[in-house]
């Protein structure tokens, strides 16, 4: 698959950033610091993901999500390495991602070469309102991956 990445400065797929992280109020917080980057397949939106400056030489993807009907195409592994190389070339030394503990998704990062440096237990259920179900499981912990670019 062949996409191509554009960063997105208006009109933000706001269906997919809550797709990853329901939380409005936080999706407005880190777009108005960060870059929201579209993965597109023939003219078509089919992921996003954002990426900010976390200082410090460490940038950190915020918010990464692949359409429902995309999923399980490789496509979130080509966001991970084009953010990756974004990442390399702005300078930063490490690129992090946030995630539940034990989740689908800490698994995916993991194989893309992160590895977990910090864990905050109890997080989602101090930070969200109602509870966040991955794959059938709640989220209670949050655990932080980094990578060295």
């Amino acid at each position: 698959m062949q996409l191509e990445f554009k960063e997105i400065m208006q009109n933000y797929p706001l269906t997919l950033l809550l797709d990853a992280d329901p939380d409005i109020k936080k999706i407005e917080k880190y777009l108005n610091k960060g870059h929201c980057f579209g993965a597109y397949d023939n003219g078509e939106l089919v992921g996003e993901y954002v990426l900010k400056d976390q200082k410090n030489g460490t940038a950190e993807v915020m918010n990464l999500a692949v359409s429902s009907e995309h999923r399980r195409k490789g496509i979130a592994r080509l966001m991970i390495a084009d953010a990756t190389e974004h990442a390399k070339n702005e300078g930063f030394k490490f690129l992090e991602i946030a995630t539940g503990k034990d989740s689908f998704q800490q698994k995916f990062y993991e194989s893309c070469g992160f590895e977990i440096y910090e864990t905050d237990e109890g997080y989602f259920t101090r930070m969200y309102k109602e509870p966040i179900i991955d794959n059938g499981v709640q989220c209670i912990d949050l655990v932080k991956l980094r990578i060295t670019l």
